[in-house]
């Protein structure tokens, strides 16, 4: 049987994000000339248990320890902190299994982990025997970029299906409220496993399982980045495994090198399509050279992205993205006017974090729809560009 984690109720976890906040602040103002060292406490909103890290950040001297200043940010907002993973801006990053998954996609390698692990359900009623029988039907999910949506967005894309077949998706704040919706508004839902078996047995017949995940890890993960030194490694093992945990039940952590469980969830990833008809993908070089020959490199990252690191002579146009990543994206709830100051005949080659961030995607299919005619995708992104050593500013 898979270990679970005991967890606190929500109404604690959000009180103490907030004492986070305030140690963090407190704690990590750095002398005079110095540059802190960041370090990333992303949390699960959908996650009644994510306030227990917010007592082991607010009790622990990371900065004693590592004899240096260093920044903590708490993050409730796991969209950002997916992305963070792929911008390597910070040194160490403590999150659920899927953040971590990325990070170990873009340059960070795991130092520690709470243990355990637990699988996931997909979950319906209404006499729904496959996957393929939930076209159509309304499905309550936790807050879209929660582990548990990851994973059911996951298990129903391995069925075949993708979000939009769906009738409906909510998005909810209750990481357990799917279950006690089903039979009403909704007829499908993701849960972990325990909680399944515990609910079917309470209501026989009311519901079945149509997919399981395989086991993921369960908790939170440690990673830091590959070019980090070994005396801030260290530091940060020795700041989560010898934590004074003061509520019973918060995770305990231990060193581990072995990110082979992360496999698994990297693979339920939503990473854009392989192409886009009417547009042409390209790999970093070609991008590079096509910008030697007068072509655009065009940025849809935000504005602090783009300050940060951006590929040299790029412009930004950020892409206002509202909808869910999928082909079949209504851009209807997105904005990308800055398109429209960049002429439709000249050759724009769009690009934002990767294989998994969906904004270049978009931009690019925004522009062909709109009749832009030389339309060029940099899949890869950014990551590829850094990776290659081509030229960056600033």
């Amino acid at each position: 049987m898979p270990k679970r984690m005991s967890y606190w109720p929500s109404a604690l976890s959000a009180v103490l994000f907030v004492g986070l906040a305030q140690v963090a602040s407190a704690q990590t103002a750095p002398p005079s000339g110095a540059s802190p060292q960041r370090v990333l406490v992303a949390m699960d909103p959908a996650d009644e248990g994510s306030g227990l890290l917010s007592i082991m950040v607010a009790n622990t001297p990371l900065p004693r320890l590592l004899g240096a200043p260093v920044t903590v940010l708490p993050l409730r907002d796991l969209r950002d902190a997916m992305r963070a993973t792929r911008t390597g801006e910070n040194d160490a990053i403590v999150a659920p299994a899927h953040v971590i998954a990325s990070a170990l996609a873009y340059g960070y390698e795991l130092v520690a982990h709470t243990g355990g692990e637990e699988r996931y359900v997909l979950v319906a009623s209404g006499g729904a025997k496959t996957v393929a029988d939930l076209k159509g039907r309304n499905a309550y999910f936790p807050h879209e970029d929660s582990l548990r949506t990851y994973v059911g967005r996951g298990l129903l894309n391995q069925g075949g299906l993708s979000v939009r077949a769906l009738k409906q998706v909510s998005y909810q704040q209750s990481s357990i409220g799917g279950l006690m919706s089903l039979g009403g508004r909704y007829d499908v839902t993701v849960a972990l496993e325990q909680e399944w078996s515990k609910w079917a047995a309470a209501n026989p017949q009311r519901a079945q399982a149509l997919a399981t995940s395989r086991p993921l890890p369960a908790g939170f993960g440690v990673v830091v980045r590959r070019d980090t030194s070994p005396a801030f490694k260290r530091a940060i093992v020795q700041w989560v495994t010898t934590t004074d945990n003061v509520v019973p039940g918060a995770p305990r952590f231990r060193a581990t090198s072995d990110a082979r469980p992360y496999e698994y969830v990297a693979s339920l990833g939503i990473v854009t399509p392989e192409e886009l008809q009417g547009v042409k993908r390209v790999g970093a070089r070609e991008a590079l050279e096509l910008a030697q020959r007068g072509a655009k490199l065009v940025d849809v990252r935000t504005e602090r992205e783009f300050k940060t690191k951006r590929a040299r002579g790029a412009i930004n146009v950020p892409y206002g993205e509202k909808s869910l990543k999928e082909p079949d994206f209504d851009a209807t709830v997105d904005s990308f006017a800055g398109l429209a100051k960049l002429g439709k005949g000249e050759p724009l080659v769009f690009l934002c974090n990767g294989a998994e961030c969906w904004k270049s995607y978009k931009a690019s299919k925004w522009a062909r729809n709109a009749g832009y005619t030389n339309v060029y995708w940099l899949r890869g992104g950014m990551p590829e560009w850094v990776a290659l050593g081509l030229p960056t500013e600033p």
